[in-house]
């Protein structure tokens, strides 16, 4: 089942943590804010996502803590991304991180908001974002090729005396 289907499911079962609540001033707006910011376009997606990030959030820290709240929503918001984005180029993002993150700012900067969308799609086949994915991403230059070098005598000039006889 896609995040944003299990998002819906959630929302309309009544759980009392997945209910909409209503956050302190500006929390949600920063959130989605930043989902947007992710290259996230689809608002249904964007608000289920604030949701649900917030709700986690709110899990780990106590009431009246808005900063720390904001801070573990984005936080989440970031992680939540990163595996959708790992699960859709078969990678592992707890084992090497450096690969998720190039292929975050190399997606970032492309500005294909189509693209994080179908990040969150249908998790069953990520062949489709996958594909879409190789398509924006930049491809890697070929390895370095050894070129052949003449041999450079090492002089060893600090350990030479600064004191020369005449």
């Amino acid at each position: 089942m896609s995040q944003l289907r299990i998002l819906e499911k959630m929302s309309t079962t009544g759980d009392a943590d997945s209910a909409l609540q209503v956050w302190p001033p500006g929390i949600k707006e920063r959130v989605l804010d930043y989902l947007r910011s992710l290259g996230l376009s689809r608002q249904d997606l964007v608000e289920g996502l604030a949701e649900d990030c917030l709700n986690r959030a709110r899990r780990r820290v106590g009431r009246g803590a808005s900063e720390e709240l904001l801070k573990r929503a984005i936080e989440e918001a970031q992680r939540r991304f990163d595996h959708a984005l790992a699960r859709a180029m078969r990678l592992s993002p707890s084992r090497d991180p450096h690969p998720v993150a190039a292929a975050r700012a190399a997606l970032l900067l492309t500005g294909c908001p189509s693209a994080s969308d179908a990040l969150f799609g249908n998790p069953d086949s990520p062949s489709d974002a996958a594909e879409m994915l190789k398509e924006i991403l930049p491809r890697p230059t070929p390895p370095e090729e050894p070129v052949p070098m003449a041999e450079q005598p090492l002089r060893f000039w600090l350990f030479k005396s600064t004191h020369q006889r005449s």
